[in-house]
């Protein structure tokens, strides 16, 4: 008697069943299958196969699956996926004009004049990296099975697995999403861009700065002669703040441009940050030669002499103490809008000992807004700031106090943002992207007396 197509179905599904126990039992065991079990194994998979062929013959007599040689329309796949054009007259080129002609002229035109000629048609096949879609051609991804049947991968083996190299395997098959962004990193502290006066600026610019006061004096009584004041004039300087080109690039390929839609605003990200770092260095650190000048070493003694710290508990009323008494070293025009730049580790260690000497009032407080302040000054945090030290050394500078809008200037040409290029054509041939972020700018001080430096020391 014969079986009808659905008893064949399910013949099928219980020898690849079957098979599946073997292989599972063996997995979870963790032990290689024996001699039996292969036999019974390959003798399932055989009888998996020739049902399978029995059960392709008697769906090629189906009537309905004949009218729609392309696939079935609404049914499982979408028309045409699982096979091709039947017709020898086929054109996807004819058939792509048919449907949108202006993009098939418009691209035509664009191949002809060598890229010269781009109209607005043309955005409706362009690929995001500098390409455009041949009319036509998605007839050609199409999917092709030499039987009709699917995958080996997805017919023998179908169970969640490690994957392994067996051939049966279905963890191959399984997928796994991946979240559509990716987790940035935090950017540094970078305080001093924050803190300091930023201007545009177009072209070089010279800053006249006073070097010295004009002196005044006694004039004696004019009697029989003609005694003058005793004078001299102030003396003036000037500072130049240019711009100096900073910047990166970032390759990445067409494949990955195209199959992950978030990558490009990541790297652009990524590109931005690493410009603020590497500006943020220049300008805490910067030797002013075809770089910006930093801003430590280069600002008001303060104090003088280093504050020697020693490791013993006496340290934390030393750095107590050396925050009063810089306080005292900022003349009187530069005190309203002071502030402080050290490192969040600095800040912490100045918290730590304002506990450990139990002040009465305290140093160190935080807004309601949550502006961290020193004696009522704001605190800006950089991680370009030097630590305070920690073994013997003669003098490290890792706390500044000032008004740093007065005392120091950075200059941006032609704005306060950052520029980013696509660079399609230098890498076309390996097929890349370049995504190139750049800025030009200069850090100068225009006034070291605004910003006074507090020194310490270790023994």
């Amino acid at each position: 008697m014969s079986m009808c197509l659905l008893d064949l179905k399910q013949e099928q599904k219980a020898a690849l069943d079957k098979a599946n126990v073997i292989v599972t039992a063996a997995e979870r065991a963790n032990r290689a299958v024996t001699a039996s079990e292969e036999q019974t194994y390959n003798e399932s998979m055989t009888a998996y196969k020739t049902t399978g062929a029995t059960i392709k013959a008697r769906e090629e007599l189906n009537t309905i699956r004949t009218a729609f040689p392309n696939g079935m329309p609404g049914i499982g796949t979408p028309s045409g996926v699982f096979n091709a054009p039947a017709s020898a007259d086929f054109s996807p080129l004819r058939l792509a004009t048919a449907r949108n002609p202006e993009y098939a002229r418009a691209l035509q035109a664009f191949l002809c004049t060598g890229g010269k000629q781009h109209s607005e048609e043309l955005t409706t096949g362009a690929d995001g990296v500098g390409g455009y879609l041949i009319p036509g051609s998605e007839a050609y991804t199409r999917q092709r099975f030499a039987n009709g049947s699917f995958p080996k991968m997805l017919a023998e083996g179908m169970y969640e697995g490690s994957g392994g190299s067996s051939g049966a395997a279905g963890g191959y098959a399984i997928s796994v999403p991946t979240v559509q962004q990716v987790v940035p990193l935090a950017l540094p502290d970078l305080g001093i861009f924050d803190a300091a006066m930023v201007i545009p600026t177009n072209t070089d610019i010279k800053i006249p700065q006073q070097a010295s006061f004009g002196t005044s004096a006694l004039k004696s009584e004019s009697t029989g002669t003609i005694a003058t004041f005793g004078v001299a004039d102030p003396t003036l300087g000037q500072v130049t703040l240019s711009a100096f080109m900073v910047g990166a690039l970032r390759l990445a390929s067409w494949e990955l441009l195209q199959d992950v839609e978030y990558f490009q605003s990541f790297i652009v990200d990524d590109l931005l940050k690493g410009q603020r770092i590497l500006e943020g260095q220049l300008l805490a650190s910067g030797t002013g030669t075809s770089q910006p000048l930093g801003v430590f070493g280069n600002t008001g003694t303060g104090t003088g002499a280093p504050y020697a710290l020693t490791g013993a508990s006496t340290d934390s009323t030393l750095l107590l103490d050396s925050l009063f008494d810089a306080t005292s070293t900022l003349k009187s025009l530069y005190q309203a809008n002071a502030g402080w730049i050290m490192s969040r580790a600095t800040g912490l260690a100045i918290r730590r000992a304002q506990m450990q000497t139990n002040l009465f009032v305290p140093v160190a407080t935080v807004d309601a807004d949550g502006t961290e302040r020193i004696l009522g000054k704001p605190v800006f945090y950089d991680v370009n700031a030097p630590a305070l030290p920690t073994a013997t050394t003669a003098g490290v500078v890792p706390i500044l106090f000032g008004d740093f809008k007065a005392g120091y200037i950075v200059g941006v040409r032609g704005g306060a943002g950052i520029n980013v290029k696509v660079l399609d054509q230098p890498w076309a041939n390996a097929g890349q992207v370049g995504i190139l972020a750049y800025r030009r700018l200069d850090g100068r001080i225009r006034r070291s007396e605004a910003v006074q430096a507090i020194t310490f020391s270790h023994s």
